[in-house]
């Protein structure tokens, strides 16, 4: 029997075929593996930098948040000053000397304690103060600057806030400043009862007739006229006017004294300010002349006098009672459109 001997090249050719086969599926393992690896390293770092843009975002958002809450809460801080500051001048029936520089250290106060509280419930430090108070073409609003600085960790925050601040639903001094001295002025929610002592006044400023104004009565707490034009005042019949009375608006007024400087004791300011009427007690007798009833001019160095102005009767007793204001011929009456009465 004869056996095929096979070379021992074909063995080697054989064996290095085999060898050359499995290193090269070694070699496609490990290339794939590596692969493998660096794309798992490149997704968790994605994941990584994805998670972090993540947080960052919701950080800045929730910083800007708390920033806007802040601004928001401004006006409500400073119209809460200015009440508080209306409040202590009627409380101990004395005027400010700087209403503006009083308002502002109110103010700062307040911000220093709300400052405070968003550090305490967010770790935002907040600086701030109240930088101005202008006069706006609205008499019964003011425009309230207040400087912002913060910071909360790598975000901060740096601005100058206006906000509008107005004087609506306060309480007017300036009866109180000046009647003080004279005995009877009282005043309910809503109005100023005078008794003797606006008569008192008058007569102490040489105005004649000034007994027409014994138990007058005049509004207490700010409330802007709706009639506007102001003409319409004498519209049907004198019932606008009645109404504007009864409910004791005030009316836009060159004249007139603005809100701060009301609490500093004046009547009149260089101001676009307010005014409002102050009432006689309802009267049986017609033809009668007194100070004009504008708040401005009775409570000031220039007291001229006003025709009586019937704007409403009322039958009592066989007779009539007459509601009336004092008012100047070519003046309010004009203005508030009661030429004809």
């Amino acid at each position: 029997m004869k056996f095929k001997v096979k070379k021992k090249k074909d063995y080697e050719n054989k064996n290095l075929f085999n060898d050359e086969k499995g290193n090269f599926s070694i070699m496609i393992s490990g290339l794939l593996l590596i692969g493998f690896l660096i794309l798992s390293i490149v997704v968790l770092n994605i994941a990584i930098d994805h998670g972090n843009e993540n947080r960052e975002i919701t950080s800045s958002e929730n910083f800007q948040y708390i920033m806007n809450d802040y601004v928001r809460n401004l006006p409500l801080v400073e119209r809460e000053a200015l009440e508080e500051l209306s409040e202590e001048v009627i409380r101990n029936e004395r005027s400010c000397l700087d209403s503006k520089g009083d308002l502002k250290e109110i103010v700062d106060e307040k911000l220093s304690i709300k400052n405070q509280e968003y550090y305490d419930n967010f770790n935002v430090q907040i600086n701030s103060s109240l930088i101005a108070i202008e006069n706006t073409s609205n008499p019964f609003s003011y425009k309230f600057k207040t400087y912002i600085s913060s910071t909360k960790g790598d975000y901060s925050f740096e601005n100058v806030i206006s906000s509008d601040v107005d004087c609506i639903g306060l309480k007017d001094p300036v009866p109180l400043l000046y009647c003080k001295d004279y005995y009877g002025i009282s005043h309910d929610e809503r109005s100023y009862h005078y008794g003797d002592s606006l008569s008192e006044f008058l007569r102490g400023n040489g105005v004649e007739n000034h007994s027409f104004y014994i138990n007058a009565s005049s509004p207490f707490i700010i409330r802007k006229c709706p009639y506007d034009p102001y003409r319409h005042h004498g519209d049907d019949g004198g019932k606008v006017m009645k109404n504007c009375r009864d409910n004791g608006y005030y009316h836009e007024s060159r004249d007139g004294a603005c809100y701060l400087c009301r609490l500093e004791g004046r009547s009149g300011c260089e101001h676009y300010g307010f005014e409002t009427f102050i009432n006689p007690q309802r009267t049986n007798e017609t033809g009668l002349v007194s100070a004009c009833g504008s708040d401005h001019v009775i409570f000031s160095d220039d007291i001229y006098p006003g025709v009586e102005v019937i704007y409403n009767n009322e039958s009592a007793g066989g007779g009539c009672v007459y509601e009336i204001l004092y008012l100047d011929p070519h003046g309010h009456k004009v203005k508030y459109g009661m030429s004809d009465y």
